[in-house]
């Protein structure tokens, strides 16, 4: 399950507070879900100032709370298996959910965040 102790950045930053409450329910709704993609949060959370919600999602991973990793984007419209810190580094075939392989060049690749476990979190900066 995704992490939701954003209650340290809700009190220090108010503004804050209505989209973290707003993304703290979607994480709850989706507890099945690893990562978050920034696309699916904006297209679930219509009723979010998209600038907020981007400013927040930045600051989760300022504060070591969560890290960026580059995943696929099937043709068939889910994420593919895999995490890579570097998108230059993605094989020029991939798999997707079945192991069938296509073309790197036939998918997106998109930018989603995932949590930093408590071993490799970051203190302040």
């Amino acid at each position: 399950m995704l992490p939701t102790n954003f209650g340290t950045l809700a009190n220090e930053n108010s503004k804050f507070r209505p989209v973290l409450r707003r993304l703290k329910e979607w994480v709850e709704k989706h507890a099945d879900w690893s990562v978050l993609d920034p696309r699916i949060l904006a297209r679930d959370l219509p009723d979010v100032d998209q600038f907020l919600l981007s400013l927040v999602l930045l600051e989760l991973v300022r504060r070591g709370l969560y890290r960026r990793v580059y995943m696929v984007y099937t043709p068939s419209g889910v994420l593919a298996d895999g995490e890579y810190d570097d998108p230059r580094k993605i094989p020029e075939n991939v798999p997707d959910r079945s192991y069938n392989y296509f073309a790197l060049a036939e998918a997106d690749i998109v930018p989603v965040l995932k949590p930093v476990s408590d071993s490799r979190r970051i203190t302040n900066r």
